[in-house]
C-alpha cells in the first residue's frame, strides 16, 4: 500500500454496509450487514467503525442509514457487441446456435474497426456503470482491427472510471496469418501490463483470451499455453456453449472440448472458462480439481437456445456473467435464479446462488490480488451508494433476498471506484448519443444489415 499522505478523504457516517467478505478472506467468512462509518482516503477505504472522526480537510456526509455495497462484477463480458442493440437480423432467420454465430457475431466482429471497438467499450462501460459494474472480464473480437485494440477496450473503460480484465480472443477461423495476430495482440497487451507501473491499485489486468476449443487448431493450442506459461496467466475461453463444440470437435476427428484443452496445458488455476452447458459431472469434476473457473451466463443460454446449464453441478470455482447482452448483473443472477425454479423448486437453491455471485469477487481477488467484496479498511473504494428509498429492512440474513428481489439499477445513486466518484445519477453520458447512433448505423451497414 503506497503512502497517501495527508490527502483529503471522505468520510461517510451511519451508512448500512452490506460486504461480502472481509479483507483477510477465510474459510468462516460470510456477508454481513452493519451501520457504521467509512472513510476513504485515496483509492482505498482506510478507517471502518462507529462514530470516525474526520480528518482535517476531509468531506463528511451524514448517509442517515442509506445502504452501501461492493461494485458489482461481470466475470465474462463482450464489451464489443454493444452496438448490436436493436441490429436488424439477418435475411435468413437463424436455426441453431451454429447460424447465430456465422450470421451475426462472427459478421459483427469482422466489421470493427477501431472508431467501432472504441464506441463499443466507452458506451458498453457507461451501461455498465449505471448498473453498478465496475470490474468487467472482458472477452474481445474485432478480427478487422487486431493490434492495439486492447487498449482502445481499456481506454473506454477509462474514460468512465472502470476496471477490467482484457484478453483477444484467438480463433483459427481467419486463418493462420489472423491467428498470428491475434496471439500477438494478447502478448503485446500482457507485456504492457506487466510493464506498467505498480499502481496503489490495478485498474486493468490481463489473461490470454481464446473463442472456443472447435475454431482452433493444435498448434494454436500449443501456442495459447506457450502465452499463458510465460506471463503466469489463465485461458479466458469459450467452453460447452451448448453441444456444438463437442460436436465439430469430433467431426474433426478431435477429442472432447475439455480433454484438448486438458492435454495443452490449458487447464490451468486461474484459467476462466464460459458457459459450460455441454459438460459432464466428469468434466465438472476435472475443471474443480485443476482450479479452474466456470462462469454461468444464464441469459445468453436462454437467447441462443444452446439448452440449460448444470448449475447445480458447477464446480467451487463459480461465477456469473452476462457474455455480451448487458452489464446488468443483478438481473443476470435473479434470472439464473428464477430459471433454476421454472419446473419445480431447484436445481439452484438459494445457497447455490449466493456461491455464483460471490464466486465473481473471489474470481477478482484471484487474478488482481486485491480483496474486492470487502469494505474493511485496506481495501479498494470500490461501491455503489444506493438512493435513499428502500422499501425493506436489510441485514446479515436477508441479503441475497435483496439481490434477488429489490435491487435495481434505477436505486444506484452513486458509484465509487478507486475512491473517486465516477457516476452520480443523472450525469450526462460521456458521448453524444447521436454520435453513437451514427457509429451503430455505419457499422450495421458494413455488415449489410442497414436499419
Amino acid at each position: 500500500m503506497t503512502d497517501q499522505g495527508n490527502a483529503p478523504g471522505l468520510v461517510l457516517k451511519n451508512a448500512t454496509v452490506l460486504d461480502y467478505f472481509p479483507v483477510a478472506l477465510d474459510a468462516t467468512a460470510a456477508p454481513r450487514v452493519a451501520t457504521t462509518d467509512l472513510r476513504v482516503q485515496g483509492e482505498r477505504i482506510v478507517a471502518r467503525g462507529d462514530d470516525l472522526a474526520p480528518e482535517p480537510g476531509d468531506e463528511v456526509r451524514d448517509l442517515s442509514g442509506v445502504t452501501i455495497l461492493p461494485g458489482n462484477i461481470n466475470a465474462h463480458s463482450h464489451l464489443y457487441a454493444t452496438l448490436a442493440a436493436g441490429m436488424p437480423g439477418p435475411a435468413r432467420a437463424p436455426e441453431n446456435f451454429t447460424d447465430i454465430l456465422t450470421q451475426i457475431w462472427w459478421p459483427l466482429d469482422r466489421a470493427l474497426d477501431a472508431e467501432a471497438v472504441s464506441m463499443s467499450a466507452l458506451t458498453g462501460a457507461w451501461d455498465a456503470v449505471r448498473c453498478g459494474t465496475t470490474l468487467l472480464f472482458d472477452h474481445h473480437a474485432s478480427l478487422s482491427c487486431v493490434l492495439g485494440s486492447l487498449d482502445l477496450v481499456e481506454e473506454g473503460l477509462d474514460k468512465v472510471g472502470l476496471r477490467g480484465c482484457l484478453c483477444f480472443e484467438v480463433t483459427d477461423r481467419g486463418g493462420k496469418g489472423q491467428r498470428d495476430v491475434t496471439v500477438q495482440e494478447n502478448e503485446r497487451y500482457l507485456q504492457k501490463m506487466a510493464d506498467a507501473p505498480a499502481g496503489e491499485v490495478p485498474r486493468f489486468r490481463g489473461l490470454v483470451g481464446a473463442h472456443a476449443s472447435f475454431t482452433l487448431e493444435e498448434r494454436t493450442l500449443e501456442l495459447l499455453e506457450g502465452l499463458c506459461s510465460r506471463y503466469g496467466v489463465g485461458l479466458h475461453a469459450h467452453l460447452a456453449e451448448g453441444a456444438t463444440d463437442r460436436e465439430v470437435s469430433r467431426d474433426r476427428g478431435w477429442a472432447d472440448p475439455l480433454e484438448r484443452l486438458a492435454s495443452a496445458g490449458l487447464l490451468r488455476p486461474g484459467s476462466v472458462f464460459a458457459h459450460g452447458v455441454d459438460l459432464s459431472p466428469l468434466d465438472m469434476a476435472t475443471i474443480e480439481e485443476r482450479r479452474c473457473w466456470l462462469v454461468h451466463c444464464g441469459r445468453s443460454n436462454m437467447n441462443n437456445g444452446v439448452g440449460r446449464a448444470p448449475v447445480d453441478r458447477f464446480p467451487e470455482r463459480c461465477a456469473v456473467g452476462t457474455d455480451g447482452l448487458d452489464d446488468n448483473l443483478w438481473g443476470e443472477l435473479r434470472t439464473t435464479f428464477f430459471r433454476g425454479n421454472e419446473g419445480g423448486r431447484g436445481p439452484l437453491s438459494h445457497a447455490d446462488a449466493a456461491r455464483f455471485w460471490l464466486g465473481n469477487f473471489r474470481l477478482a481477488r484471484e487474478v488482481f490480488g486485491e480483496p474486492f467484496g470487502s469494505l474493511d479498511a485496506g481495501a479498494p473504494a470500490d461501491f455503489l451508494v444506493l438512493d435513499r428509498f428502500q422499501k425493506t429492512p436489510l441485514n446479515t440474513d436477508n441479503w441475497l433476498g435483496h439481490l434477488l428481489f429489490d435491487f435495481h439499477p434505477w436505486d444506484i445513486q452513486e458509484v465509487f471506484v478507486g475512491g473517486r466518484r465516477v457516476y452520480r445519477n443523472g450525469d450526462a453520458a460521456p458521448v453524444d448519443g447521436a454520435t453513437v447512433r451514427a457509429t451503430a448505423a455505419r457499422l450495421w451497414e458494413a455488415m449489410g444489415r442497414e436499419s
